[in-house]
């Protein structure tokens, strides 16, 4: 929402957070029984509705890249699904917190069941392990552990939205009021 960000800003603030958040993702995930936030996801989907342009659409290639070799999988579905996610995030981008809040809201919860069906559907098509199960089974336990996901995600959110707020804040003159663009206090559309 701050959209008068000049680019080495935004190349600060992404580059550090973008690490930071990448390599607390990949630490939590080795050893949890318990669902933590997809910060790989979550980072570019934000970018997207935080700043114009196409921040968020090299930090998704970014995300789904680091996401896939992580995986083992070298070049693969994260990479193209990273990317066309935060494509659709700069599409529903608008101005105004509250805009932002449902607009953001939906992505994530669009992206995170997006994402669970193309990695299952993925994951049925080239399994990496020689078991082998059917299309609806695969499907199945994907969505089982959506809803838990979801939770972890809208967490995940949170913090960044935190995270991109404290970096974005600039002090409001004396004519505008309220800490962040003029223009969030329009209608916006």
């Amino acid at each position: 929402m701050n959209r008068e960000a000049n680019l080495g800003r935004r190349l600060a603030v992404y580059g550090s957070g973008f690490i930071f958040l990448a390599l607390l993702q990949l630490m939590l995930s080795l050893d949890s029984s318990y669902p933590t936030p997809d910060f790989l996801l979550l980072f570019p989907l934000l970018a997207a509705l935080w700043t114009p342009g196409y921040d968020s659409f090299i930090l998704g290639l970014a995300a789904g890249f680091i996401r896939d070799y992580a995986a083992g999988r070298g070049y693969g579905p994260g990479m193209l699904l990273g990317m066309v996610l935060c494509l659709c995030g700069n599409a529903l981008a608008r101005v105004g917190w509250k805009n932002y809040a449902v607009r953001g809201s939906l992505l994530i919860a669009g992206a995170t069941v997006v994402q669970a069906l193309t990695m299952a559907v993925f994951a049925w098509l080239v399994p990496l392990d020689q078991s082998s199960s059917t299309f609806s089974t695969a499907i199945r336990i994907a969505l089982s552990q959506v809803p838990l996901q979801l939770l972890a995600n809208v967490g995940g959110a949170l913090l960044v939205s935190g995270y991109f707020w404290l970096c974005f804040f600039h002090k409001a003159d004396r004519r505008g009021g309220a800490g962040f663009d003029n223009e969030d206090k329009g209608g916006g559309s």
